[in-house]
């Protein structure tokens, strides 16, 4: 995307960091619903085409509005999905691969709270993963969602609680697939941990200027 033109040099300055500073992130969510690369291009230059024609409305800091934007524009098309919680498993566990600084994750527990994810329904995975995984603390989920505070927070304490069961139920029916091969063994208490957390899905937060 070109840089906006009109406007005073305070107004193109401004824009200009702002473009700078939130490309990266915007950019990984809209892929991550839309998978077509193409049109995440579209899609996102969109966005930032948004924000400039309302550069009086965008609060400072920015916090979860250009997501918010992002959301609608990405909705418009028709073609969005949530993120397939596997998919970002195979994200995450790549990305700490590749620094090996990253803290250890386990796998399986991803992939636990991955798959009690995927049985919830896209609002309440759209909730979970824009605080979990893009990062947004409850103000800023606020703004991305259009609501109010304390709106948000009851959303995201409901859908955790959806997802504490998910993982307690797919905790049970591991346990019972695995029975008749086991004679005993200890109960963990990782999935209740992991979803107590929210989406345990490791926050991944693309930062920094177009490259």
């Amino acid at each position: 995307m070109g840089m906006a033109t009109g406007g005073d040099a305070s107004d193109q300055q401004r824009f200009a960091l702002i473009y700078q500073s939130n490309y990266a992130p915007i950019h990984a969510y809209v892929a991550r619903r839309l998978r077509d690369r193409g049109l995440t291009d579209d899609v996102t230059a969109e966005v930032f085409t948004v924000a400039w024609r309302r550069l009086d409305d965008i609060p400072s800091p920015i916090g979860g509005w250009l997501f918010g934007v992002a959301r609608n524009v990405v909705m418009a098309t028709n073609r969005a999905t949530v993120p397939d919680p596997l998919d970002l498993v195979e994200e995450a566990l790549a990305a700490r691969e590749a620094d090996p600084s990253a803290r250890a994750v386990d796998r399986s527990e991803l992939e636990r709270v991955a798959e009690a994810l995927a049985t919830l329904s896209d609002s309440d995975r759209e909730l979970l993963l824009l605080m979990a995984w893009e990062g947004l603390p409850l103000a800023q989920l606020a703004e991305a969602l259009e609501c109010s505070v304390a709106a948000a927070g009851v959303r995201l304490h409901r859908a955790r609680q959806r997802l504490r069961r998910a993982v307690d139920h797919a905790g049970a029916t591991r346990r019972g697939s695995t029975s008749t091969s086991r004679s005993s063994g200890t109960t963990s208490s990782r999935g209740r941990s992991a979803a107590d957390r929210g989406a345990s899905l490791p926050v991944r937060r693309e930062r920094g200027g177009r490259s």
